[in-house]
């Protein structure tokens, strides 16, 4: 991939990584505010149980896909991004401009995708 395009992909996935941050900060300040709230009654104590689960939820993702940012942009620094980390081809730009962290090719995600768990 040449020097333009790789600058191109690094300043997307670096918005994308502040832009996630931001909102996976603002999510445990919410959870956090709502932990300390008074419970008026059992009712709202089981909303907020509800809404304490699905924040947590949304964290894991959020960490998640930080961490797969965060690979994409070390692959950038060591000249591998692009690359398929099953079997070494190119990923399409297509691909990239869609799934900019992405780390395989769409044959071999489809693949591990179907060996599941037990062939990773």
């Amino acid at each position: 991939m040449d020097k333009d395009k790789l600058e191109k992909f690094r300043g997307v996935l670096t918005d994308m990584r502040a832009r996630i941050a931001g909102d996976f900060e603002r999510a445990v300040q919410a959870g956090a505010e709502e932990f300390g709230a008074d419970v008026p009654d059992i009712n709202d104590d089981a909303t907020r149980a509800i809404n304490r689960t699905v924040m947590m939820e949304i964290g894991g993702k959020s960490h998640e896909t930080l961490m797969q940012i965060d690979d994409a942009l070390s692959r950038i620094g060591a000249g591998a991004y692009g690359e398929c980390m099953e079997c070494g081809e190119e990923i399409p730009e297509k691909r990239l401009e869609l799934l900019p962290f992405a780390q395989f090719c769409v044959n071999c995600k489809e693949k591990l995708e179907k060996e599941g768990p037990e062939g990773s």
